[in-house]
């Protein structure tokens, strides 16, 4: 399974320039996950930017949604290094699902965590 990063279901929804990269990567047969910590940030721009949720909705029911527990910010916490305290979230979750890999549009974030989990940078 692979895990998305909350940008790239942005990229996709507000329809930004590496939209069509990231709907590519959507494609290959692989299941996809998302934290509820994602689903929270594209829910809360989808409200901000006055994007019809109903649609947004209906695409975050294809992913599996995984929780974020206890573990996941104790791990975050020893691990973001004072910055991005939310990337360490989303990892952290991933890995304890037992995802594969991570798929992020964000470079900072693959090169941190590549020891941690494989990275799928999106370009």
């Amino acid at each position: 399974m692979i895990c998305l990063d909350a940008n790239v279901l942005l990229e996709i929804i507000e329809k930004r320039p590496r939209s069509a990269g990231c709907e590519r990567y959507l494609t290959n047969n692989e299941d996809k996950a998302i934290s509820t910590l994602t689903l929270d940030l594209v829910m809360y721009f989808v409200e901000r930017d006055k994007i019809e949720w109903r649609s947004v909705r209906t695409f975050l029911d294809s992913f599996t949604w995984l929780p974020i527990i206890d573990a996941d910010a104790q791990w975050a916490f020893e691990h973001f290094g004072g910055q991005d305290f939310e990337d360490g979230l989303q990892v952290a979750c991933a890995r304890r699902e037992g995802c594969k890999k991570f798929a992020t549009l964000d470079q900072s974030l693959a090169k941190k965590y590549a020891n941690h989990i494989a990275v799928d940078l999106l370009t």
